[in-house]
C-alpha cells in the first residue's frame, strides 16, 4: 500500500506501511549501480535536509563521483558507508541508519525540508 510518492528528477521516494522505498532512473542506476533502496522505519536514527559535505578524502567504492559535482554510489569515509545520489549537496535528505547496509543514504530531492518531515511522521523513535 503507497502512502505517498514524490518524484524529483531522476529518482522517486514512496513511502510504504514499513519502509521507504527509493528508486532510481535507469540513467542514475548505472551511475550509481543500485536501482532501488528499500530502508526499514526501523533502521532510521536521524534525518536531516539541506546541506551535505562529503569529505574529500571518502573513498567512492562503486559509483561516479565528479568533483565539485555529482556523486552517486557506494563510499567509505571514516569507517562508515555511504550510498549518494546527488547534483546539488544543498537539496538533499541525509537518512541516518543503523541495522542497514550504510550507514548513510544522502538523496537529492526537490522539497528536502518537507521529505524530512514525511520521514519524521513514520518513524516514531526519533520524536
Amino acid at each position: 500500500m503507497k502512502w505517498k510518492e514524490v518524484v524529483y528528477m531522476s529518482r522517486s521516494i514512496t513511502f510504504e506501511r514499513n519502509e521507504i522505498v527509493i528508486k532510481f532512473s535507469p540513467l542514475t542506476t548505472i551511475a550509481g549501480l543500485k536501482h532501488e533502496l528499500k530502508i526499514p522505519y526501523s533502521a532510521v536514527k536521524g534525518v536531516e535536509a539541506g546541506n551535505f559535505k562529503l569529505h574529500w578524502s571518502a573513498l567512492r567504492v562503486g559509483g561516479t563521483s565528479i568533483p565539485f559535482g555529482y556523486k552517486a554510489g557506494r563510499f567509505r569515509y571514516n569507517g562508515q558507508k555511504y550510498f549518494l545520489s546527488y547534483h546539488n549537496p544543498s537539496k538533499v535528505v541525509v537518512l541516518d541508519l543503523e541495522d542497514y547496509d550504510y550507514d548513510k543514504v544522502v538523496v537529492q530531492v526537490g522539497q528536502p525540508k518537507q521529505i524530512k518531515q514525511a520521514i519524521l511522521k513514520r518513524c516514531p523513535q526519533l520524536v
